[in-house]
């Protein structure tokens, strides 16, 4: 029988007492893969019910976003990358999935020694891949028209070129998701000639990117007395993400978005004008690299996340081209799934 799933609500379920990224209240444990907003569905109530596992990296980017009482919360439950730990549902291990920091794969070895897992978004190659009989997949690039003929260290070259050009002409204002956003900051950091400034929230944010070892330089908050001075120049570079108002009605500068999502697959910059780009700095493995990824953690069983991408379209592509036992997730509560 099947012990893996994806609830209706996004919830990833191993096993019989673990979900990722959701809350189901017969659970008592919950892994937190990352921290974007489509994998944070529900963490208010788990913190009151569940035992709450996650990286390091993550509980310290979740402390500096909301700066509440999960510092201080016993069920918050930090592991180490690599290391196994006993917990209500088996035998629990983490290991990154290199899509942002903090970031991870998960694996369970239930108790009856069956070893199932899930991808969480994930960026291929990685150093490390969980070896599993059971696999939940993200579906983010299940499509076959999801392949980038291009590599992302050109992506990140183009991105930086295009930055250099349009400084010479006034500032740049950088949107990205968070991870991306960051990612950006250590592309540019030493090697432009022109001031970072960002909002307070995403400054600390940063910080916790820095503390982990990030090669982030300075950058200056734009409610300083520094930073509201850089902004009456014309030569900055400006960063936008979660929570920041978006640049609307600049009087000058350009306006960079990073995102591959509607990007074409043959070159990684769009020019909708001469003052509006975006780029294809992507954190997820193309629909090829999420091929390679199931081969390389040895699954026999592969159920595609339906409810966050092309889970139907990668589950028929699974079986056609590796031959492996696939299907899209069922989007059912748990209570109607099968245990074992």
């Amino acid at each position: 029988m099947c012990i893996v799933d994806v609830a209706a609500s996004g919830g990833v379920l191993l096993g019989s007492s673990v979900v990722c990224d959701g809350f189901q209240s017969e659970r008592p444990v919950r892994v937190q893969t990352h921290i974007h907003d489509d994998h944070m569905a529900d963490f208010e109530t788990s913190k009151g019910f569940q035992d709450l596992y996650m990286s390091e990296a993550t509980r310290r980017l979740l402390i500096a976003e909301f700066n509440a009482d999960l510092e201080i919360r016993d069920n918050i439950i930090p592991l180490s990358h690599g290391l196994v730990h006993e917990c209500a549902g088996g035998r629990l291990t983490l290991l990154s999935s290199g899509h942002m920091l903090g970031a991870v794969q998960v694996m369970l070895e239930t108790a009856d020694g069956r070893r199932v897992g899930y991808s969480g978004d994930f960026h291929y190659p990685l150093t490390e891949v969980i070896e599993v009989e059971e696999l939940v997949l993200d579906s983010t690039y299940g499509s076959e028209q999801s392949i980038r003929v291009y590599s992302q260290s050109e992506a990140e070259i183009r991105f930086l070129e295009l930055v250099l050009a349009k400084l010479k002409l006034g500032s740049v204002h950088v949107k990205a998701f968070r991870g991306t956003v960051e990612r950006a900051l250590q592309v540019l950091s030493g090697r432009i000639d022109a001031p970072l400034v960002a909002s307070d929230r995403l400054l600390r944010e940063i910080g916790v990117y820095q503390e982990f070892g990030g090669a982030i330089g300075n950058v200056t908050s734009i409610t300083c007395a520094e930073g509201r001075e850089i902004l009456k120049d014309r030569k900055y570079v400006r960063f936008y993400s979660k929570g920041d108002r978006e640049p609307v009605d600049l009087v000058e500068g350009t306006t960079i978005v990073l995102s591959a999502f509607m990007n074409k697959t043959t070159d990684p910059v769009i020019e909708y004008s001469d003052r509006g780009y975006s780029v294809a700095m992507s954190n997820h493995a193309d629909f090829l690299e999420t091929l390679q990824y199931v081969q390389a953690t040895g699954a026999r069983l592969v159920v595609t996340d339906n409810t966050r991408g092309r889970g139907i379209e990668l589950a028929r592509a699974i079986r056609a081209r590796l031959g492996i036992d696939a299907r899209p997730s069922m989007g059912k509560p748990s209570r109607a799934w099968g245990q074992g």
